[in-house]
């Protein structure tokens, strides 16, 4: 999957998705969804150059668990063929992310560099 494929789908979800952090605007605002790069890898991608491989952690958070947009990524990730581990959580002290459930997962992504 390229990076570009992986934001596509996670705006097509229609809530408040920020790469890297919460934005200042979208605090409060459930669901919501954060993802950032964790982990990467040069591999030759040919001749020409090298392909930066990353693992991004997606987080989501709502005010329930099992929320519909959930249920809706998750639906959204089958039809692309990906079918990752999802943990779940309850945040119950967090200055951001109190009394809100957390579902993360991580997706290898491909980006030029």
């Amino acid at each position: 999957m390229r990076k570009e494929e992986l934001s596509s789908i996670l705006h097509e979800l229609n809530i408040p998705v920020n790469e890297g952090k919460v934005a200042d605007r979208n605090v409060g605002n459930y669901p919501l969804v954060v993802y950032w790069p964790y982990t990467e890898q040069d591999l030759n991608a040919s001749d020409e150059g090298y392909e930066n491989i990353a693992t991004y952690q997606i987080s989501m958070f709502s005010k329930e668990p099992q929320h519909p947009k959930y249920k809706e990524l998750r639906e959204k990730l089958r039809e692309h063929g990906i079918r990752p581990v999802f943990n779940h959580e309850y945040v119950e002290n967090d200055p951001v992310f109190s009394k809100t459930w957390h579902t993360y997962f991580a997706i290898e992504v491909a980006e030029d560099i």
